[in-house]
């Protein structure tokens, strides 16, 4: 296993419980294939620098998470199915 950060840009929410959510309805994806949380980072709305989907405005957010690398793949295209995420990106941590 090893440390991945996941860092979110999402539809954008009116308030926290909507937000929590869709935070929520990831973590489902994410041990669904294997991935464990370790850390929620939180997240708050932001103002795009450019439109997303016709957006101008989204949620962002950042979770620490533990997976095998092998499952990288397969859980990147699995989040590409999620309905609530406008883009994601994950960034292998060091181990050090």
């Amino acid at each position: 296993m090893r440390n991945y950060e996941l860092f979110l840009i999402l539809k954008p929410k009116k308030d926290e419980a909507t937000a929590q959510k869709s935070i929520r309805e990831v973590e489902a994806v994410l041990n669904k294939y294997g991935a464990k949380l370790v850390k929620n980072h939180g997240g708050s709305n932001f103002r795009l620098g450019h439109p997303i989907d016709k957006r101008i405005d989204s949620f962002q957010a950042t979770l620490e998470i533990e997976v095998k690398p092998e499952d990288v793949a397969e859980l990147r295209r699995q989040l590409t199915l999620v309905d609530e995420i406008l883009r994601f990106n994950i960034f292998a941590l060091n181990a050090a």
